[in-house]
């Protein structure tokens, strides 16, 4: 089933390489295609020496076409794709409590928003609940009120990031930020940078 070959894609053993992330689908059809055998588009993403998402490199590619094939059923066509990279950055405000100390709730903050974004927690098309992210901040011992939370988008390779752009006000919709349609995964590349916090005043 495209489970099995997820699974198999994500267990590959290490002396093929190392897939980080994979997401599985038919392939869409216009309504006068017709396909007569069982295509399969295998979307993935690897990391790199720092720890980051990286597209597979084709040796990569290759080495789990082999894999997967061992166990291939006949009629079985897959297509091994780049998923795509939408890296953020996010920026929120808080009202602190009287008697805490702001730099201190700040950084308890943005530690808890580190470890909500760690890349072992997140999957391909996997969406933003921003809801979810005022809660998180708010049960941070020392807040009173979450005033606002932005995510942006990061992008550009000379700097680091991804080389795909997202407009990420058109795609939050009910508090909620969906990936494209396309399989894609959103990454804070650099937390220590492009996580950031103010206390506000009351």
């Amino acid at each position: 089933t495209s489970d099995d070959y997820l699974v198999r894609a994500l267990s590959m053993p290490s002396d093929y390489g190392s897939i980080t992330k994979a997401y599985i689908e038919k392939p869409k059809l216009t309504d006068n295609q017709i396909s007569t055998i069982e295509t399969l588009s295998l979307y993935i993403l690897s990391q790199n020496k720092l720890g980051n998402l990286d597209f597979a490199s084709n040796t990569l590619k290759k080495n789990l076409k082999t894999y997967l094939s061992q166990q291939r059923m006949i009629g079985d066509s897959i297509e091994i794709r780049d998923a795509y990279i939408i890296n953020i950055a996010i920026k929120f405000e808080i009202i602190v409590l009287p008697e805490f100390n702001n730099s201190e709730t700040l950084m308890f903050c943005i530690n808890s928003l580190k470890d909500y974004f760690l890349l072992e927690k997140w999957q391909l098309n996997q969406p933003i609940f921003l809801r979810d992210l005022y809660v998180l901040l708010d049960k941070v011992k020392g807040v009173q009120t979450v005033k606002n939370i932005k995510i942006t988008n990061k992008v550009g390779v000379p700097l680091g990031y991804s080389q795909y752009s997202y407009d990420i006000d058109s795609a939050i919709q009910n508090q909620i930020l969906y990936p494209s349609l396309d399989p894609s995964i959103f990454e804070i590349r650099y937390p220590d940078q492009d996580i950031k916090g103010r206390v506000v005043p009351l």
